[in-house]
């Protein structure tokens, strides 16, 4: 028995990195997790690869816990409206985030193109807006 035995958590960015370990963390402590990933990697392009959260769902479910993944982007709100939902219908009653989603462009700032820009910023920014505003009528 964990601190979030019974507890459900969605975890975004959960296939790689700081993400990956606050997902298996979690279960660990006892958590039902959803994890999400949208599979990117550093130079972009390789988007909507599932592999990355189900592969750490897996590791969950083999070490004795209960995970499932989605691949979907935090940068679309209905798609984190759907990460919301497919947590209540998989594991019951949310009961927290956990939202490090990230994406690196593996670059100088004065290197950086203007594209990789913007989807640093769509992810950091706009997807942290969306999975708050996703959640917080359920929250509230």
């Amino acid at each position: 028995m964990g601190l979030l035995s019974g507890k459900v958590v969605l975890v975004t960015g959960g296939g790689n990195g700081i993400g990956k370990e606050c997902a298996l963390l979690a279960a660990r402590q006892g958590a039902k997790v959803l994890v999400n990933d949208l599979g990117g990697g550093l130079k972009g392009g390789d988007e909507g690869d599932a592999g990355p959260a189900e592969t750490v769902a897996a590791e969950i479910r083999a070490a004795g816990g209960e995970a499932a993944s989605n691949s979907e982007s935090v940068t679309n709100y209905t798609s984190v409206s759907g990460m919301v939902t497919q947590a209540l219908d998989t594991f019951g009653p949310l009961d927290a985030i956990i939202n490090p989603a990230a994406i690196l462009r593996d670059g100088m700032f004065h290197k950086m193109s203007e594209a990789d820009w913007k989807a640093v910023v769509d992810v950091h920014l706009h997807g942290s807006f969306n999975v708050a505003r996703a959640a917080v009528e359920y929250f509230r």
